[in-house]
């Protein structure tokens, strides 16, 4: 059809049917380029979703060269920072995570999935932080995926995570000069965060967990790392033993990662952690440790709030009420002193000898047995088994008479 009959026309693209009779269905996003017309299809037969299509698409093209924040769309910003800058990302499911957030509460605002950078305003971000932690829910094509999410409401620990994110993305855009200056995000009122997590497990329940790990080597090696080392739970899934391991101390920094006050020390192996990592499985890995925690804990029946991180949490209480020294904890977690410089701490990190934390290593390895101990006790009294469509199915065995 004529550029001028078309049904949505956006600078210089127009909604259109392919002239030469292919896909008449479809609509196609048409250009004109050297006397040519040029089409693009937006895989859609409903002329609105077209329209939507249409829309990010040309957003999209004019958000790679330099915009005003008043005329600058932010979608477009979110998804070139992580074409961009996402290789170098660390966690980026959790960075996608939050640009999701943010796309469903736009969904749902006033602003529509159209807001400009510019709109960022202090008010938008608190309708932002009400919405992200009262009950909610959204649906979203991700990726050719559908990303259905619901939830009770989360905390402001999280919001502020989503906030940051965002940051990342505009600062990202700044600095490749599209937009000449990143809005400042307000972040979450201190007295909105989450406390600390004062949660633990017993060794009965890390017992179980490693026992429901079975049928899945990968995730029963990132349990025990975390157990043996009180890793926290990303650097642990980053681990290369091949790389990290060292003979009796590991490096728990994953190769490449910033140094930050969070740094992930060199740290004592016991002797079971050792023979683990001379082993270390090399097989198929599970998708989403998420998702298999969320299982975890509903079938064995853990703390709601219980979280891969509980287990750093578990082992470092552990440490204490066995009266190893606090100076050996704070070095096994990485805790930086307040009063000491990251380059300072690191120096001590690099120079920790094993033969001096011996209090350290023989409460580590009496948990590693206590724990072992406790998973053989739960295997006994349950089968697991695991369905051909992944599900899992828990049976707990009746004791035998004696």
């Amino acid at each position: 059809m004529p550029r001028e009959n078309s049904p949505l026309i956006v600078g210089d693209y127009w909604l259109d049917k392919r002239r030469d009779g292919k896909s008449p269905e479809i609509w196609q996003i048409a250009t004109a380029r050297a006397g040519t017309v040029v089409y693009r299809s937006t895989k859609r037969r409903d002329v609105t979703e077209a329209g939507n299509v249409l829309r990010a698409f040309e957003a999209n093209q004019r958000s790679t060269t330099r915009q005003e924040t008043t005329e600058a769309e932010l979608l477009p910003h979110l998804f070139h920072y992580l074409r961009e800058h996402g290789p170098d990302v660390h966690r980026l499911d959790t960075v996608k995570s939050s640009f999701r957030a943010w796309i469903g509460f736009l969904m749902q605002d006033e602003l529509t999935t159209g807001a400009r950078v510019g709109d960022l305003t202090k008010n938008v971000v608190a309708r932002f932080r009400r919405w992200r932690m009262a009950p909610h829910s959204w649906d979203i094509m991700w990726d050719g995926k559908q990303y259905r999410h619901t939830s009770k409401g989360v905390t402001g620990e999280a919001v502020q995570r989503n906030i940051e994110d965002l940051r990342a993305a505009l600062n990202h855009a700044e600095a490749e000069k599209r937009i000449p200056q990143a809005p400042k995000i307000p972040a979450v009122d201190k007295k909105l965060r989450s406390k600390p997590r004062r949660l633990t497990l017993t060794v009965q329940q890390l017992g179980a967990v490693v026992a429901f790990a079975d049928h899945e080597p990968d995730v029963q090696a990132w349990l025990w790392l975390m157990i043996g080392t009180a890793v926290r739970p990303d650097a642990g899934l980053a681990f290369d033993p091949a790389k990290q391991w060292l003979g009796n101390v590991a490096d728990m920094h994953p190769e490449g990662a910033s140094l930050t006050n969070k740094r992930n020390p060199i740290v004592p192996v016991i002797e079971p952690l050792q023979l683990f990592l001379a082993n270390w499985p090399d097989g198929e890995r599970v998708k989403s440790r998420k998702k298999w925690w969320g299982t975890a804990r509903r079938m064995l029946n853990l703390p709601e709030k219980a979280i891969p991180k509980t287990i750093r949490h578990t082992v470092s209480t552990y440490l204490r009420d066995h009266e190893v020294p606090g100076e050996q904890i704070s070095a096994i977690l990485g805790h930086k002193s307040e009063d000491d410089t990251l380059e300072r701490t690191s120096e001590i990190y690099a120079h920790i000898n094993p033969k001096k934390m011996r209090t350290a290593i023989r409460v580590l390895t009496k948990l590693w047995s206590e724990v072992e101990r406790e998973a053989a006790k739960w295997r006994s009294g349950h089968s697991l088994t695991i369905t051909g469509d992944n599900n899992k199915i828990l049976v707990e065995l009746k004791a035998r008479k004696s």
